[in-house]
């Protein structure tokens, strides 16, 4: 299950990215398609599971993965650098920001670990390319025990 927390702090920061490069970004379950630009963003999840850290213990570790979809309308005129150059800040959204130190703005307990990306496939039918960033994550949290 994906926690809000790791769906909230990747949407800021795929929303931070989108607004600084004029792009919209969807939340695919309250959006409608019609009508949308030539290059825009959905955010979408892949997968996630939880489980305890240990038999009686209050923390648990969810791993799971972002995905992100950068949806480049055919024949809209985006060539392929501008579409990766998109797909670069996006990644650097989930990066820390200097080796050693401590990603800022991070939630406590949230690290994003690997990154993979899927290109599109040029012999699909339709109007839409689809270049996706895959985007691992853990989360760890406790519930609060009352004694």
């Amino acid at each position: 299950m994906t926690s809000e927390t790791a769906w909230n702090d990747a949407f800021a920061r795929a929303q931070s990215v989108c607004q600084g490069a004029g792009l919209q970004l969807i939340d695919p379950l309250i959006a409608s398609v019609d009508g949308r630009p030539d290059c825009y963003w959905v955010l979408d999840i892949a997968s996630a599971t939880a489980d305890r850290l240990g038999m009686g213990e209050a923390e648990q570790e969810e791993t799971g993965q972002i995905m992100l979809h950068l949806m480049v309308r055919r024949a809209s005129g985006i060539n392929t650098p501008t579409a990766l150059s998109h797909l670069k800040s996006m990644s650097n959204a989930f990066r820390a920001g200097k080796t050693g130190l401590t990603p800022q703005d991070w939630p406590s307990g949230l690290f994003y670990r690997g990154q993979s990306t899927n290109p599109p496939n040029l012999d699909d039918a339709g109007n839409w390319y689809v270049f996706t960033l895959m985007v691992d994550y853990t989360y760890q949290d406790a519930m609060e025990q009352t004694p």
